[in-house]
């Protein structure tokens, strides 16, 4: 077998920078191996101990500039639990919207922005220029809906800098921002969630305000979700399923809680967790396992065989509040303990540890996204949306000056479960994420109003600093599954600890030998490159990466072997 090695580092992503290296087998031109090293580390969760407990959610915040809504969520809810503050229905609701809008950004970021320009004509032109070719012959199925007659017109709006879907979606996302800000004071980083609630007092007046804004979103959405599905297509027909495939082992925490349901106490997680709008899951093999979001919790386990860490003891907690066991590599348990040295593939390579999930006694490798929790709210028949195979949910309709009648009109849309975990099909899952995510916020702007018609304006509940406590607060970020523990002891943070998506996904090899979702999913991915291989720029390779949402890559360092080459690539 002839071999080449292609590094690339920095990939630049929301949690941090990524590396990633793979060996291709030059002759079938596939991926035969392949290994993702995070390259820093920040130590947020040193920096949070001894700290007064509400000083967590305006720290957390800043691990990421792009997704701090999902962070302070997630804080606040681990404070929730941990002080002892049960956040009125208002301040859940006002929470449960700063998310959404925020996911309508982040995922117009990705598709356009991030993920967006790898099918762009400027880089296909360049690396794939049969499906150029191919494309600008393409019909679209959906061209009366949003106005491209071919896949090679979609291509060109897609170009970096120029291209009218590229700048479109700069404006989109700036009004996503604006809504968001509207509850938040000020974006990045929130400055009205606390624990208890939210100390953004709305009115009528402002609501409907919002309301106003957010429905310019609404035939945006729309024309994307079809734009998608038609780019989609097409690479389903240029043979794109086979990038990037693995088995559907999923992770989902939910999100969108139940204002009425959620209590912030542990001993009831189970119950509000599956009344959440974004149901909790965990699929293995392509099946549902379970919804208790208490069980999911427990089963995340931390191992740090191939990382830059050392091993903790992890018998701090024994037992949850339920009286269940907590395993001592379970994130209460954990302590973060750098332990710096030089990089070896076959010992430790990463600053990124190794979440798992255990059940059973097994530990299985689960991957988070759009994917996991459109899959686990889909077959969980728990939210009003699913079907038990689909999440299908009708978009308003709006009066949006100069909008044609097809985007303002009511639009019913439906993600169905796939057949199998890959590129196109994260993808997929992350735009009818946006489309989903539009349709709760929609609701929950109406429920807010319905609340403050009746007078039920409160906003926020006073906590307390107890002697000794546990809090866990499970979202979805735009990334996945993010999940926050405390343990408060003498009214100070004694220990906190974050688990991000990208922790998840971007994970190195375990104890057991078990690859990374990265890892996993680029092993077998054809090189589709139509150049030699000495001038592959590993273009398929960062599309698998992408695929499960990165950040937009600048100036990328790549190896072949005993060659460097130093380049601006345009990807």
């Amino acid at each position: 077998m002839a071999k080449k090695e292609i590094f690339i580092e920095p990939i630049t992503r929301i949690e941090g920078h990524l590396g990633v290296k793979v060996d291709v087998d030059t002759e079938k031109k596939v991926v035969v191996d392949a290994y993702s090293t995070g390259v820093m580390f920040r130590g947020f969760e040193k920096i949070m101990e001894g700290r007064d407990p509400p000083d967590a959610i305006w720290i957390s915040q800043r691990i990421c500039g792009v997704c701090p809504t999902p962070h302070a969520v997630a804080s606040a809810e681990a404070l929730d639990m941990a002080l002892e503050a049960q956040p009125p229905p208002l301040a859940i609701l006002l929470r449960n919207l700063a998310d959404s809008f925020e996911i309508i950004y982040d995922h117009v970021l990705h598709w356009f922005q991030l993920a967006g320009p790898d099918y762009s004509e400027s880089i296909v032109k360049d690396r794939n220029p049969t499906w150029l070719r191919e494309a600008k012959e393409h019909k679209t199925e959906h061209r009366d809906v949003h106005g491209y007659s071919t896949i090679g017109d979609i291509m060109e709006a897609m170009n970096p800098l120029a291209g009218h879907l590229w700048l479109k979606a700069l404006s989109y996302q700036k009004t996503a921002k604006e809504c968001l800000t509207m509850i938040a004071g000020k974006y990045p980083h929130l400055a009205t969630v606390v624990p208890g609630g939210i100390t953004y007092r709305p009115t009528i007046g402002t609501v409907q305000e919002l309301i106003f804004k957010f429905l310019e979103l609404v035939p945006w959405v729309k024309m994307v979700v079809h734009i998608a599905e038609d780019m989609l297509s097409f690479l389903k027909d240029v043979g794109y399923e086979k990038v990037g495939v693995r088995k559907a082992n999923l992770i989902s925490y939910g999100a969108a809680d139940d204002p009425e349901a959620y209590d912030a106490k542990y001993e009831n997680m189970g119950d509000w967790g599956i009344k959440r709008g974004v149901s909790p899951g965990v699929v293995i093999d392509g099946k549902l396992v379970t919804n208790n979001l208490v069980e999911i919790h427990l089963g995340l386990n931390e191992y740090v065989a191939h990382s830059f860490y050392d091993e903790w003891d992890g018998g701090e907690v024994e037992s949850d509040p339920l009286g269940n066991k907590v395993s001592p590599n379970h994130p209460w348990n954990k302590d973060t303990r750098p332990k710096p040295e030089k990089l070896d593939w076959n010992s430790r390579y990463s600053w990124v540890t190794s979440p798992r999930w255990v059940y059973k006694g097994k530990v299985h490798v689960v991957e988070t996204g759009p994917i996991a929790r459109m899959w686990a709210t889909a077959a969980s028949r728990k939210a009003e949306a699913s079907t038990g195979n689909s999440v299908k949910f009708t978009l308003p309709r709006t009066n949006i000056p100069g909008i044609s009648e097809s985007l303002n009109s009511e639009m019913e849309l439906e993600w169905k479960i796939p057949k199998t975990v890959n590129v196109i099909e994260r993808l997929r899952a992350r735009i009818y994420y946006l489309a989903y995510m539009t349709y709760i916020a929609h609701k929950e702007l109406l429920h807010v109003l319905e609340l403050l018609k009746k007078g039920d304006g409160k906003v926020f509940t006073e906590f307390k600093r107890p002697k000794w406590s546990l809090g866990v607060g499970l979202t979805e970020a735009g990334r996945g599954a993010l999940g926050h523990w405390v343990i408060v002891k003498d009214g100070k943070i004694h220990k906190y600890q974050v688990v991000t998506p990208s922790n998840i996904n971007a994970s190195p090899r375990d104890h057991k030998g078990g690859l990374g979702p990265y890892e996993d999913a680029l092993i077998d991915t054809p090189i589709t490159e139509e150049a030699s291989p000495d001038n592959w720029d590993g273009v398929d390779v960062v599309r698998v990466i992408r695929s499960m949402d990165p950040c937009l890559a600048c100036g990328v360092t790549i190896f072949f072997g005993d060659r460097r080459v130093d380049r601006l690539l345009n990807v």
